[in-house]
C-alpha cells in the first residue's frame, strides 16, 4: 500500500511523517528524492539552460532559487514542468525496490508532479494560513513576505479536501496531530481495499 502524504507548508506534515513511521512505513522523501535528481545531468542541465539565474558558480542555489521560483507562478510551473518527471521515475524506481509493503510518499507537491497515480490513499496536513505563515517564518528563518508568497504559490486547505480521503487540519499542538495521524493510519488500514469519502479529523 502506497500512501501520498501532502499538505500546507507550515502545517506540521514533517511531524506527521515521523508518526507513519513509527507505525511501520517506509518514507520515500520527495524533497531529498528531488534533491538528488537536480545534481544529475539530464536534470541539471536542462534548469541550467531554462534558468541560469538559480545559480552561484555553476552549483544549483536552493535559497536563490525558492527566493526566484516562488516570486512568480509561470517560472515555477517551467521549472516544475521541467522537473518533475525525472523525480517521479525517481519515486517509482524506490518505490519498486522497497520491500516494505507499506510506504508513505512525503510528497509537498504529490498532486502536481502526478504522484498521486501511483498511490492507494491519500492524507493531507493543512492548518490556518496565517498559523503557517508564523510556522514558515520561525522553520525557516525568511521573512512573512517571503512565506506568503510561498503559500500564494501552492493549493489551499480547500484544494486539499476535494482531492484527499483524509485532511487532518493542524491548528493544535504537535501530540494532539500525532494521535490524529494515528487514527488515520489504523482507520487506513480497516479499509485498504476501499476509496471512500474524506475524513477530516
Amino acid at each position: 500500500m502506497v500512501v501520498g502524504l501532502t499538505g500546507m507548508s507550515g502545517a506540521g506534515k514533517s511531524t506527521a511523517t515521523q508518526a507513519f513511521a513509527e507505525c511501520g512505513f517506509h518514507i520515500i522523501d520527495c524533497d531529498i528524492v528531488a534533491r538528488a535528481v537536480i545534481i544529475r545531468s539530464p536534470c541539471i542541465d536542462e534548469v541550467r539552460g531554462a534558468f541560469p539565474e538559480v545559480f552561484t558558480n555553476r552549483i544549483f542555489d536552493r535559497k536563490k532559487a525558492a527566493k526566484y521560483l516562488f516570486s512568480n507562478a509561470q517560472k515555477l510551473d517551467k521549472y516544475q514542468n521541467i522537473v518533475f518527471p525525472y523525480v517521479v521515475y525517481a519515486i517509482v524506481r524506490e518505490t519498486n525496490e522497497c520491500d516494505n509493503h507499506s510506504i508513505v510518499l512525503d510528497a509537498p507537491t504529490l498532486f502536481q508532479s502526478g504522484a498521486d497515480d501511483f498511490c492507494d490513499k491519500i492524507v493531507a496536513v493543512t492548518a490556518d494560513r496565517q498559523t503557517c505563515i508564523t510556522r514558515i517564518v520561525n522553520r525557516d528563518k525568511i521573512g512573512e513576505h517571503d512565506a506568503v508568497m510561498r503559500l500564494n504559490n501552492q493549493p489551499d486547505e480547500a484544494y486539499f479536501r476535494r482531492r484527499c480521503d483524509y485532511v487532518i487540519q493542524n491548528n493544535g499542538d504537535l501530540n494532539e496531530l500525532r494521535q490524529n495521524i494515528y487514527r488515520c493510519e489504523a482507520n487506513i488500514n480497516s479499509v485498504s481495499n476501499f476509496r471512500g469519502d474524506i475524513a477530516c479529523y
